[in-house]
């Protein structure tokens, strides 16, 4: 059943008037039918049953039913150095899928992706739109958000109760180790991984590196493992 974000506050009896995007969706690409359901999360991330009602020029909800909200868990901010559009993308998609509440891009030394200023808010609302879809088609109950790119010593920003470092250089420490239930923010390197000034720094300032077994993954397949593990562990608490 696909599931929708809206704006309004809903209550058991709404109906509301989805918005052009949705209702293009619903009607042209999934040819839904009269009294078809959908799921609709509100402004207050409160999950509802509907059935939808096509008019001549309009998609309508009737809500039928408030649903249990799935249990959300603590707060997983990815900081992910930039990588290549295609790779970037696709990163995000799959984030969201695994549950990253927020996305921050990184600028680093070795990062080889710079945006142009004036492209900045045109390419965050493409990101954001393909979180939006991501976390509609995965029947999140939250949307993620993807924040604008900051330098690397602006990270304190959005420190977590946990905040990781995943290191090739470190053999002691597994991630497993490392996650609870607590919120936990955790940064990727670039293709080139972290200058070892850049580590001292992240150490500095309560970043903890750890592990990730043995093999060197590309920088998009670490943070998608790391996000894997987390939703593994607390899944198990």
């Amino acid at each position: 059943m696909r599931q929708y974000f809206v704006n309004e506050i809903l209550s058991d009896d709404a109906q509301i008037i989805l918005g052009a995007e949705i209702s293009h969706h619903l009607r042209d690409v999934l040819r839904c039918k009269e009294n078809d359901k959908i799921r609709l999360v509100d402004a207050n991330n409160n999950l509802f049953l509907a059935s939808i009602h096509l008019s001549a020029t309009n998609v309508i909800a009737q809500v039928q039913q408030r649903l249990m909200n799935q249990e959300e868990n603590k707060e997983i901010i990815y900081c992910a150095c930039m990588i290549k559009k295609d790779k970037w993308e696709w990163l995000i998609q799959k984030a969201v899928e695994l549950n990253a509440t927020k996305i921050v891009p990184i600028i680093s030394n070795r990062t080889i992706i710079h945006i142009d200023e004036q492209q900045l808010e045109k390419k965050l609302a493409r990101w954001n739109k393909i979180a939006l879809e991501a976390a509609q088609q995965s029947n999140r109950i939250s949307m993620c958000q993807v924040e604008k790119p900051i330098k690397l010593n602006e990270i304190v920003k959005y420190k977590s109760d946990i905040n990781i470092v995943p290191y090739e250089n470190e053999k002691n420490i597994h991630i497993l180790e490392l996650i609870d239930s607590s919120s936990v923010t955790f940064v990727v390197g670039p293709e080139g991984g972290f200058e070892e000034k850049e580590i001292e720094f992240l150490k500095k300032n309560d970043f903890v590196c750890c592990s990730l077994g043995n093999n060197i993954l590309r920088a998009e397949t670490a943070g998608l493992y790391v996000l894997a593990v987390i939703d593994a562990k607390r899944s198990n608490l």
